[in-house]
């Protein structure tokens, strides 16, 4: 009997053993596998997979809508399947993602809002519509939500004192890249077809627009069957100038910060006279408006041959088709003041209609501190849509940015993380610090008086919306040349937009700058 009880006793200690083994084999590996099979630290995951999994099952299976800038890549589906994939234990979400080009985005993102669609989120930015998008209450509210659901980018925001730049009307309501940089006007050229075309070019000639027309002379007879320029788009430097959004501006050399209408202004008007005077030579092509095709492919191509750029496009490097092609490049009406870039020059922003934008704020955030979700979103699928040459991301054999699959999507910009980026092909190790520093280094590149500023448009909304149409469809004919007599379609802009209640407008955002900097 005594042997009996002690063989019974012998088995249940060794079930308990090998149960309790068991249990703890299940916590022991707590790395990750990633899209490629490879295994990652998982700095982000500080629970058992079986916590993991019993979080993913409280969170409903949602997917998440979101809309960049540009076109679609052909691998665009299968990352962001990998992407829901790496995310699920924590998101519990699949991804439709969608794109708008360059040449309808703010017309057809517009035009989505004001139906009334849902989606989760979309780029947008100074230089599109997120003034419009604010002006009619397109974006949510996140005062509440960000805090909670991107702790980590919330701090972030507060440490950069970015949060004031992403309100609107009191509101968060825009998630901005934490980039430095600056805008500052540059010209460039073909710097290799110039020198093989015998012409001697003299940068500091190309300091003001009349240098820059009598290069251009030079290329048109030297390069007939080539695209000249894209547009007269130079504006600012030349008096100080920086557009505060709904085309007006303040002068950086006017303490006052006094608010006047672009069209008014005299840089404007030389802008108005050389596109008319280009487009008649030939020097912007007559159907530039209609063109559709990405003018970068022209470039790449050596089809367009100079382009206004800026410290960064005339220094990232560019996936030429004609060996030994380059850039030369010089600065254009140097002396003049220019504003750093605003936060709000790339951002993300989360539509009113949303139905998701917890989910989405928690994508975002384990974006600010997950290097092998930044690389997915940013880079692809390890092997396939990129590769690694040490710590640089590379295309496959074969590819490049006229044929990538995914690797330098339209609209990234917005989720550019600078303590993730890698070098890769666009941008060299440390290129990115050296954006930052020649925003730092010169004493004519100052940081905007108006940063935090944000104008509340709600006493002025239908006067806003007229101007901003009136102003956006004159200013492409403008920049091209192609509206008739500069002369009389700058007065025919001034006129339209004054009518359409620009001294409204002028007097509620001259009201709130000054209260604005009255606070500071």
């Amino acid at each position: 009997m005594k042997k009996q009880v002690k063989r019974m006793l012998g088995l249940l200690l060794c079930m308990m053993l090998v149960i309790s083994m068991l249990g703890g084999c299940s916590k022991d590996d707590t790395s990750k596998t990633d899209s490629t099979g490879d295994k990652e630290g998982t700095s982000t995951d500080t629970g058992s997979k079986d916590d993991a999994d019993e979080a993913s099952t409280e969170l409903e299976p949602v997917t998440l809508h979101f809309i960049f800038y540009g076109d679609k890549k052909a691998a665009t589906d299968e990352v962001w399947d990998k992407i829901a994939e790496y995310t699920k234990d924590t998101l519990n979400a699949t991804f439709d993602v969608q794109f708008i080009a360059g040449t309808d985005f703010t017309q057809k993102l517009l035009v989505k809002a004001g139906a009334g669609d849902a989606w989760d989120l979309n780029f947008d930015s100074d230089w599109t519509c997120y003034y419009q998008m604010t002006a009619n209450d397109a974006y949510m509210a996140i005062d509440d939500l960000l805090p909670k659901y991107a702790p980590d980018l919330y701090a972030l925001y507060q440490e950069k004192g970015i949060l004031d730049a992403a309100k609107s009307k009191g509101n968060i309501v825009s998630l901005p890249w934490t980039m430095a940089m600056n805008n500052r006007t540059f010209f460039q050229w073909r710097g290799d077809l110039v020198e093989k075309a015998g012409i001697t070019v003299d940068k500091a000639s190309l300091a003001t627009w009349e240098g820059v027309d009598a290069f251009l002379q030079q290329l048109k007879t030297a390069f007939p069957d080539k695209y000249i320029l894209e547009n007269a788009g130079l504006i600012g430097s030349q008096e100080g100038l920086m557009e505060i959004g709904h085309g007006l501006a303040i002068n950086l050399n006017d303490p006052a910060c006094k608010v006047v209408p672009v069209e008014t202004t005299q840089s404007y008007l030389e802008k108005a006279k050389y596109a008319e005077k280009w487009q008649s030579e030939g020097i912007i092509w007559k159907d530039i408006l209609t063109d559709t095709t990405d003018h970068n492919t022209y470039i790449n191509q050596g089809k367009l041959i100079t382009k206004w750029g800026t410290h960064e496009f005339c220094n990232q490097k560019r996936a030429w088709l004609d060996e030994g092609a380059r850039w030369d490049f010089t600065e254009v009406y140097p002396d003049g003041l220019y504003a750093n870039r605003s936060p709000l020059s790339n951002l993300v922003a989360i539509p009113a209609t949303s139905e998701n934008p917890e989910r989405t704020l928690m994508f975002l955030n384990m974006l600010e501190t997950d290097q092998t979700l930044y690389d997915m979103v940013q880079y692809g699928i390890l092997g396939e849509t990129y590769e690694l040459n040490g710590e640089e991301a590379i295309f496959p054999e074969g590819m490049t940015a006229e044929n990538s699959s995914f690797m330098e999507w339209g609209g990234r910009w917005a989720l550019w993380k600078p303590q993730y980026m890698r070098p890769d092909a666009s941008y060299g190790e440390g290129f990115w610090q050296a954006e930052a520093d020649y925003a730092a280094s010169l004493p004519q590149n100052v940081n905007s008086p108006l940063n935090g500023f944000s104008f509340d448009v709600t006493n002025v909304k239908s006067q806003v919306a007229q101007r901003d149409q009136l102003y956006t469809d004159a200013n492409k004919l403008i920049e091209a040349g192609l509206g008739g007599n500069y002369q009389d379609v700058v007065n025919k802009l001034i006129s339209d937009t004054n009518n359409a209640g620009t001294a409204d407008i002028i007097a509620e955002c001259q009201k709130q700058i000054d209260a604005f900097l009255a606070a500071k």
